[in-house]
């Protein structure tokens, strides 16, 4: 596992680790380790001992699939975490967030369907 070099704010600490070994020609696009949060407190972040792990589907070399969450999966939970924690706290910044993963979201409906179009979909072709 190797650590991803980035943090997330306003903690310095790298707390997501990346199993580049699992896809080495994807540098490890497939499987991600999580550092559990504990919140903000104390005036800083604070993190857990403990980790989870999420797997995205890959399709391989040789055209078996090793089963995962799909992005949009991941960005559609992360829509609705916000859209409900916003109806708790609004705030213009949930907005924004929103409206950048909805970006993302129509980034890959539009990928997909020039994938489709060109008939590539589902094949590991450019």
């Amino acid at each position: 596992m190797k650590l991803i070099n980035a943090t997330v704010f306003p903690s310095e600490e790298k707390t997501i680790r990346v199993d580049d070994q699992l896809d080495p020609d994807y540098g490890g696009a497939h499987s991600y380790t999580f550092q559990n949060a504990l919140g903000f407190k104390d005036g800083k972040a604070s993190y857990d001992d403990s980790y989870q792990s999420i797997d995205f589907v890959m399709k391989r070399d040789d055209g078996s699939m090793m089963p995962g969450v799909q992005s949009e999966q991941l960005v559609i939970a992360l829509i609705d975490r916000t859209q409900k924690l916003n109806a708790k706290y609004p705030s213009d910044q949930n907005k924004k967030m929103i409206a950048g993963l909805q970006m993302f979201l129509d980034a890959c409906k539009e990928r997909i369907e020039d994938r489709i179009n060109r008939g590539v979909m589902g094949e590991l072709k450019k």
